[in-house]
């Protein structure tokens, strides 16, 4: 799956320091290390000494709960895409069989393709939010921080769609 990739491992690293900068700018100067970390132990190493699981006991880092929410994120998306892509293709796949028998009778315009749409719908936004301020918070991130995380994170996708 494309989560377990390098290019997944690249674009959670962009992402993470870009919201680092805006969540926890005292973070800047060791997110490099902090993300080391975490894709070294991706999982949560809970325990009552270090409630974040990440770094040392005294440092409590908001970069890999950034990071691990963002590996839940692209896994949803992943999946709603996934989900999509049948359904365009089961309708794609039925059009061109009656085109094979019929070819003067399709209900699409001759000559323009459709556009595949990748946006995600309000209930997928809001899920995603919920997914992310929950993964943050299992990485040990308070609930307010968490949520501003999540408003960000799903404000880019909502802009970008």
């Amino acid at each position: 799956m494309w989560i377990h990739t390098p290019e997944s491992k690249q674009v959670t690293t962009e992402v993470s320091k870009e919201l680092v900068a805006e969540i926890a700018p005292e973070e800047l100067d060791l997110v490099d290390e902090l993300l080391d970390d975490y894709y070294a132990n991706p999982e949560v190493q809970e325990s009552k000494d270090n409630p974040l699981g990440f770094g040392s006991e005294v440092l409590a880092a908001a970069t890999p709960a950034i990071a691990m929410a963002l590996q839940t994120l692209f896994t949803f998306i992943l999946n709603e895409v996934w989900v999509s892509a049948q359904k365009e293709s089961a309708v794609l796949i039925a059009e061109k069989m009656k085109t094979l028998f019929n070819p003067d009778k399709t209900s699409s315009p001759k000559g323009k393709k459709a556009e595949p749409a990748l946006g995600l719908t309000q209930e997928q936004l809001e899920k995603a939010k919920q997914l992310i301020k929950k993964e943050a918070m299992r990485g040990g991130m308070k609930p307010k921080k968490a949520e501003e995380l999540a408003l960000k994170i799903v404000g880019r996708i909502a802009l970008t769609s």
